[in-house]
C-alpha cells in the first residue's frame, strides 16, 4: 500500500518541525538565562541555534524557493557549529577554565567572513559550490574530531557519579554530532537519496539530547566561580601542580594517614588556600579526591605485587595511607568500580 505523497510531505514537515522547534526554543532559553546557568551553555545555545536554523532552512527550501544569497546566509551558520561544540565541551570538562573574548571570537571569524561574502559566493550545483559545501562540512568534522581527540587524550574519568555522567554526556554529544554531519554529507552527495532524511535525523538527535538533559538537569547548573580574587596565574598554577606531583611521587606523602591540606601546603611552602586552588584548577577535583586517587593507585599496585600476596587487604589499605578499612573500601569501589578482593582475584587469574 503506497502512502499518499501529500500525506508523506505533511509527516516529514511535522517530524522535522518537532526537532527544529525544540532546538530553537531550548537554545533561546539557554541564551536568555545564561546568567543563571553554567557558562559553557552559552556555546551550547549557539550550537543549537545554528543547527536548527540550518535544518529549518532545508525544510523550508524543500517546499519554497529561496534566494541564493539567503541560502548562503544559512550556510554560513554551519561555521558556528564546530567552534561552539569545541568551546562548550572544553568549558564543561574544565569548568574553572578562564576564557576571554579574544580567545574564542576568532573561531567565529570564518562564519562572519562567509556572511560578508554571501553576495558573491556561488550557491548552485556547480563544482565550486560543491567544494564550498565540502569545506563547510569538513570544518565541523575537524572541530568535532579534535574535540573527541581532546576528550580521549584527557583520559581522566570522574571519580563521582556526577563527573562520570558529565564525561559520558560529552562523549555522546560529540560522537552524535560527528555521525549527524557524516550522514549529512552522504545525503548531500545523494549516497542517501532522501533530502528530508536530515530533518528526521535531527529530530531524533534532539529528542535523544532532551532525554539526557531531563535525566541529568545538573548539566546546566551554574557553578560557583571560585578564586576570582586570586592572584595566581595559569602558568604559576601549572608549575605548582608539577611540583606537587613530583613531591607525591618521590616522597610518597600520601602514605601518611594524617596528611592534611594544611600539612601539605606547608611542605609546598604556600598557603592552604592556594594549594586548594592549584588542585582544583589543574585536576578539577578537590584535595580529598586528589590524595585518595594516589592512595587507591598505591593499593592497586600492592594488591597485584608478589611481595604483598600474603598481606591482608586491611593491611594494604592502612599501608597505602587510609586510616580505616571502610573508607578504603568505599574509595576503591568508587574509583575502580570493583572491590579490592575482586581486583586481587582477577590479577591472580591472568
Amino acid at each position: 500500500m503506497e502512502v499518499n505523497a501529500d500525506i508523506l510531505k505533511h509527516i516529514e514537515l511535522l517530524v522535522g518541525s518537532i526537532g527544529v522547534s525544540i532546538s530553537l526554543l531550548f537554545g533561546i532559553f539557554l541564551l536568555v538565562t545564561r546568567a543563571e546557568r553554567h557558562k559553557a551553555n552559552f556555546f551550547l545555545s549557539i550550537y543549537l541555534l545554528a543547527f536548527s536554523l540550518r535544518i529549518g532552512k532545508s525544510m523550508f527550501y524543500n517546499y519554497f524557493p529561496i534566494d541564493p544569497v539567503i541560502r548562503n546566509v544559512f550556510l554560513a551558520v554551519l561555521l558556528a557549529i564546530g567552534p561552539s561544540l569545541w568551546l562548550y565541551v572544553s568549558l564543561r570538562k574544565h569548568p574553572q577554565q578562564q576564557l576571554s573574548g579574544k580567545k574564542y571570537l576568532w573561531h567565529y571569524l570564518p562564519m562572519l567572513l562567509f556572511m560578508a561574502l554571501c553576495w558573491i559566493i556561488p550557491n548552485d550545483r556547480g563544482t565550486l559550490a560543491r567544494f564550498i559545501h565540502y569545506g563547510l562540512i569538513g570544518h565541523i568534522i575537524a572541530y568535532s574530531g579534535y574535540t573527541l581527540y581532546e576528550l580521549l587524550k584527557d583520559g581522566k574519568k570522574g571519580t563521582s557519579h556526577r563527573e562520570r555522567k558529565i564525561d559520558s554526556w560529552l562523549r555522546f554529544f560529540v560522537n552524535t554530532t560527528l555521525i549527524v554531519v557524516i550522514l549529512y554529507f552522504f545525503i548531500m552527495q545523494n549516497i542517501i537519496p532522501y533530502y528530508m532524511g536530515m530533518a528526521f535525523l535531527f529530530s531524533a538527535v534532539i529528542i535523544a539530547f532532551c532525554i539526557w538533559w531531563l535525566q541529568n538537569p545538573f548539566l546546566f547548573k551554574i557553578e560557583a566561580q571560585k578564586y576570582v580574587q586570586s592572584t595566581l596565574e595559569q602558568g604559576e598554577i601549572a608549575q605548582l601542580s608539577a611540583t606537587l606531583k613530583q613531591l607525591m611521587t618521590t616522597e610518597n606523602l600520601y602514605l601518611d594517614p594524617d596528611l592534611t591540606l594544611v600539612k601539605l601546603s606547608k611542605k609546598m611552602g604556600i598557603s592552604s588556600k592556594r594549594l586548594s586552588q592549584v588542585i582544583n584548577q589543574s585536576e578539577n577535583i578537590n584535595y580529598s579526591k586528589f590524595i585518595t586517587n594516589y592512595r587507591v593507585a598505591e593499593a592497586k599496585k600492592r594488591l597485584v605485587a608478589d611481595e604483598y600476596r600474603n598481606l591482608k587487604i586491611s593491611a594494604i589499605a592502612y599501608d597505602s595511607g587510609f586510616n580505616s578499612l571502610s573508607s578504603f573500601n568505599a574509595a576503591f569501589k568508587s574509583i575502580t568500580s570493583t572491590t579490592a578482593v575482586q581486583y586481587r582475584n582477577a590479577s591472580k587469574q591472568k
